[in-house]
């Protein structure tokens, strides 16, 4: 989040600077009597700015992980520097009844998009040629050597694992094993690192080295002398992280071949919150009333749409599995044909064929989900949260996907950290993806990170990104 702040903070600065430039150069050289900018038109000028700064968040600019793909990055900064233009022409439009300008538009939208495209070109290279954080892992088994291989594919975290330390592990002592199948596992190791020594002489290893950060795996036994080693590294100086917490603070999902009932007991230890889940519950209310007014007064419109384009009723119900697996029927409107919502359950697949025509565009705009803002009202369901599913998937799930019934220790929502970050999900091994995503979001929930999703769900909306 800090980060992310330092991003928006840069973005202000840049894209206020642009359109400053912009006016000033077509004051100098267009139209010298002009009276643009800041100075001149603000309120037209604010917008742009805040059109860009917006622009920037909700396309996903602000996150670090996302800038190595450089030609993302240049696409979407050019849809911002479009869109900057856009509002102005409007609010220049709605004050003055005039524009600003074919070529103080199309130049301020190509200076804004291109400042806020090309500082994070510069930070991405920064990140792939800049000094590394040198770093090495306790312990040099199987799951040491992956969670090394895994970290280095964070690129944005500029950590560099330069060796293991070994370390014997007690007797009798069984490492757990949970697999977890798919994308969410971490990867088979491609390279061998090194073992640099024995972690009982790491604090004469390692200041050689310039290592600034040793990791621990959370599953790994915690014994007298490895806490004695540990402590006098942290004495002079060296950082010590557990591997759970440098993992969710760089992939921003669980770490899955780190959960075990010990690692959950204790990461979860300080996860109910009173004061936010109170807070939480008056923005479902509040929040909830105002968009279903809005979906009644939506109603004279799709409900013909929906009758029309085949037959069966607007709206049906489900069961859904929601807090402490707690079984409610979820309302949603009809996209299927009829006989598709009567047959037995199963996921929904990519172009699948029982989706009607008008279903398409409601799931591609995510209004076939609105119905359930009722279920917010009644307190089945929050605005964010995992998203309930239905009993036979669960029990189907819960057997094949270690700890998957912990989702329900909240409220499911109807949009969630999962869903935009994560696109369609039709397999097991998605659901295993999916279930790093809302176990993060279970730990680690608040207020803000619910108002980040729920601005970044508008935007998946308008765009139509990762629709069922």
């Amino acid at each position: 989040m800090q980060k992310q702040l330092s991003f928006v903070a840069l973005d202000v600065v840049v894209a206020a600077v642009g359109i400053e430039l912009t006016a000033l150069v077509v004051r100098l050289w267009v139209h010298p009597a002009a009276e643009i900018g800041f100075g001149g038109t603000t309120i037209t000028a604010l917008g742009g700015l805040l059109t860009a700064v917006v622009g920037a968040y909700l396309t996903g600019l602000d996150d670090p992980a996302r800038l190595p793909d450089r030609s993302a990055v240049i696409l979407r900064g050019m849809a911002v520097g479009v869109l900057t233009s856009v509002v102005m022409l409007v609010v220049s439009h709605a004050l003055w009844l005039q524009g600003l300008g074919r070529i103080l538009l199309v130049a301020t939208g190509l200076v804004v998009g291109s400042a806020i495209v090309g500082w994070r070109l510069i930070y991405a290279r920064f990140l792939q040629r800049g000094p590394r954080i040198p770093v090495v892992v306790v312990g040099d088994g199987s799951a040491e050597r992956r969670f090394a291989e895994a970290l280095r594919s964070l690129h944005h975290t500029r950590y560099a694992v330069v060796g293991l330390l070994h370390d014997e592990e007690p007797s009798g002592y069984r490492r757990p094993a949970v697999s977890w199948p798919g994308e969410a596992a971490w990867p088979v190791p491609t390279t061998q690192l090194p073992v640099l020594g024995e972690l009982a002489r790491a604090d004469e290893i390692l200041p050689d080295r310039g290592v600034a950060h040793v990791i621990v795996l959370d599953t790994a036994p915690m014994s007298d002398e490895r806490i004695a080693v540990l402590s006098r590294l942290q004495a002079r100086g060296i950082r010590v992280c557990t591997a759970g917490t440098v993992w969710m603070n760089g992939a921003r999902r669980l770490p899955p071949d780190l959960v075990d009932a010990r690692w959950l007991l204790a990461a979860f230890e300080h996860m109910d919150r009173p004061m936010v889940r109170e807070l939480k519950r008056l923005v479902d209310i509040g929040v909830g009333a105002a968009a279903m007014a809005v979906f009644l007064a939506m109603l004279p419109v799709l409900y013909p749409l929906v009758r029309l384009g085949s037959r069966g009723p607007f709206l049906y119900s489900q069961p859904r599995v929601g807090l402490r697996g707690r079984v409610f029927h979820i309302y949603k409107i009809r996209t299927m044909a009829q006989q598709a919502n009567d047959a037995p359950q199963r996921w929904t697949q990519v172009g699948d064929a029982r989706i009607t025509r008008v279903g398409r565009v409601l799931r591609f705009l995510r209004i076939d989900e609105m119905p359930q803002l009722y279920n917010v009202l009644r307190g089945d369901m929050s605005l964010v949260g995992p998203r309930p599913e239905q009993p036979t998937i669960v029990s189907r799930l819960s057997e094949r996907i270690a700890f998957f019934d912990y989702r329900h220790l909240i409220k499911p929502g109807i949009t969630g950290w999962a869903q935009i970050n994560q696109g369609y999900v039709s397999t097991t091994e998605d659901w295993a993806l999916r279930l790093s995503y809302d176990l993060y979001y279970v730990e680690r929930h608040s207020l803000a990170m619910d108002l980040d999703i729920i601005l970044r769900t508008i935007f998946v909306m308008a765009a139509g990104i990762g629709s069922r």
